[in-house]
């Protein structure tokens, strides 16, 4: 399984002129299989108990520094808490750039709401928006809302040590997707890492999550070459 096959399960991406409850709709059918992806691939490096498994619940919650929180991906333990997180976000809708500082912020509120509680663990951001939102240009707006919004989140991706700014995340990885179409060619999906703006395959995607957090963690690693299912 891949992140594709996400797209593909999240089905139609709801014209323009849909309600705004079928768009919601999508928004979260695609977060919820964007999840079970990143957690199996994750799994595939090492995490063997990262949450949510393909079948069983999604989301879970934890008590963060300015309250509860719902995380997408989680990787903990009774022990430590939480170890490592991945908050899945995504635009789908056109106009692509108009909820992009509200979107910014709850990432901001997120970082800082898990870090104040768990300073140590690796808190990570994957933003998705659809191919379209890469071709929004117009002659008032040179730049792309994606190539726009890459820039904007490589300002909170980085955080190297557990002392660094609480609203920074470990990483921040933007995925460009083709939705389901019966004008467009088969679904597919872009990875760029923000901070470096190099594309990346999901292989490569994992791999950097799993050296972040091993770096985090030199005591503790996850993976290598023995008991880690292929990629």
């Amino acid at each position: 399984m891949s992140l594709v096959d996400a797209v593909t399960a999240a089905g139609k991406l709801p014209a323009e002129e849909a309600p705004r409850a079928e768009k919601k709709r999508y928004s979260e059918i695609l977060s919820k299989h964007l999840a079970i992806e990143v957690a199996d691939g994750l799994r595939r490096v090492g995490f063997s108990g990262i949450k949510p498994v393909r079948g069983g619940p999604g989301e879970k919650a934890f008590q963060g520094g300015l309250g509860p929180k719902k995380v997408d991906v989680t990787y903990s333990d009774e022990r430590h808490g939480l170890l490592m997180a991945v908050s899945i976000k995504s635009i789908n809708s056109p106009p692509f750039g108009k909820n992009l500082k509200n979107r910014f912020a709850d990432l901001c509120t997120e970082a800082i709401t898990l870090h104040m509680r768990f300073p140590y663990s690796v808190v990570s951001a994957l933003f998705a928006y659809p191919a379209a939102a890469d071709h929004d240009v117009t002659e008032g707006r040179k730049v792309s809302t994606f190539r726009r919004a890459k820039k904007l989140f490589a300002t909170i991706s980085g955080r190297e040590d557990h002392t660094d700014p609480s609203e920074k995340f470990e990483n921040v990885t933007m995925l460009l997707y083709q939705p389901v179409s019966e004008n467009a060619p088969e679904p597919w999906v872009k990875l760029f890492d923000t901070q470096s703006e190099r594309e990346l395959t999901e292989k490569e995607y994992f791999r950097m999550l799993q050296e972040i957090y091993n770096k985090r963690n030199p005591h503790a690693t996850v993976g290598g070459e023995e008991g880690v299912d292929p990629l």
